[in-house]
């Protein structure tokens, strides 16, 4: 049997190299989907010749990917390497749920961690990984999580068999979510018609060229996020019940006819998932929009039913509360419940 799973653990320190016995994991997952390469293409000069006379070892600028079902033990991970605010609330009783809260700011430095990339006989080391970008979609089956990755650097391994690899010790309850799972809420309110299909997509727009001087081949520092952007799609069909709020995101206005002057809707955007296999145990997921600009994009193609597109794009400037009561102003918040300790706690390794 193949193995081709993914491990994620927080750094303390940006970059730290560390040896293969100090890699102490919080998790590994299978994966449907893992690349990660080092980007080296070699410099070559031709010398005014057709061919390539010479070349030179180029620039390394390690960039990785993987997909796999999202569930709501791995996620926290996966949210706070996007978001840079991270707020842990213990559960109350034995055995009792731990609640995890993720927010964006207005942090450059995003939380960095090490990883394992384990390809059959072939493991890689990951050093100094950052979140890129980040996307969760969901139609008629499971809901899929993908991740960017940048990092610094990394060192391998080679197994005698794939076998040889020790997994971490296996999630509890780590069902995936699956799309009768989810619910929406636009504007406060169950949206009209039937919602086919979710996709959120999220970038850091990290600046990598900036890491790199002189003296070295690979990052030397931390790059810093830029703008953050996320954007998300609801699909749903053009019926008598969603013609007006179609019509509403289309035009900007609500119950008119034709475009405004200078208006677009604003709307905050709530999705719940809620596994039934684990509803009274509490387990339970809650990302927050609480501003977007909303449009709508049409696709009509021979006979088959009209499909409308919802488009947001998110916005910072409203707020949202935390689960002790406080307001943060933010473009994105998660509240994430599951049996995960906190995060880089007590009970992990640095």
């Amino acid at each position: 049997m193949s193995c081709r799973v993914f491990g994620l653990e927080p750094e303390t320190v940006y970059g730290e190299e560390k040896t293969k016995a100090q890699f102490n994991l919080d998790f590994d997952h299978e994966v449907d989907s893992m690349d990660f390469k080092l980007n080296d293409e070699p410099v070559t000069k031709s010398f005014g010749s057709r061919m390539n006379q010479k070349a030179r070892a180029g620039v390394i600028k390690p960039t990785g990917s993987i997909e796999t079902s999202a569930n709501l033990q791995i996620l926290s991970h996966y949210f706070w390497g996007f978001l840079d605010e991270y707020k842990f609330t213990a559960g109350s009783g034995q055995n009792a749920p731990n609640t995890h809260e993720f927010w964006g700011g207005e942090h450059k430095l995003l939380k960095s961690f090490r990883g394992v990339s384990v390809n059959d006989e072939l493991v890689f080391y990951l050093i100094g990984l950052l979140v890129d970008s980040m996307k969760l979609e969901c139609s008629s089956e499971d809901m899929t999580l993908g991740a960017d990755f940048i990092y610094k650097t990394e060192f391998s391994e080679i197994l005698d068999d794939e076998d040889d690899y020790q997994r971490v010790e296996s999630l509890v309850n780590d069902l995936f979510i699956m799309f009768y799972d989810i619910s929406l809420k636009l504007n406060g309110e169950d949206p009209a018609g039937i919602q086919t299909s979710f996709s959120f997509e999220g970038s850091n727009n990290h600046d990598v060229d900036k890491t790199i001087g002189f003296g070295a081949r690979h990052p030397q520092g931390q790059a810093k996020a830029n703008k953050r952007e996320n954007s998300i799609s609801i699909v749903t069909t053009l019926t008598k019940e969603t013609v007006r709020a179609i019509l509403d995101a289309r035009y900007g206005k609500v119950n008119v006819l034709e475009p405004t002057k200078c208006q677009i809707l604003q709307v905050p955007l709530a999705v719940h998932v809620d596994l039934c296999e684990y509803h009274e145990i509490g387990l339970s997921m809650d990302i927050v929009f609480p501003k977007c600009t909303l449009l709508a994009e049409f696709d009509s193609s021979g006979i088959d039913d009209v499909e409308a597109t919802l488009n947001m794009a998110t916005l910072g400037s409203d707020t949202v509360e935390l689960v002790d009561g406080t307001e943060v102003a933010t473009d994105m918040y998660v509240k994430l419940v599951n049996n995960m300790p906190e995060i880089g706690g007590s009970g992990s390794s640095p």
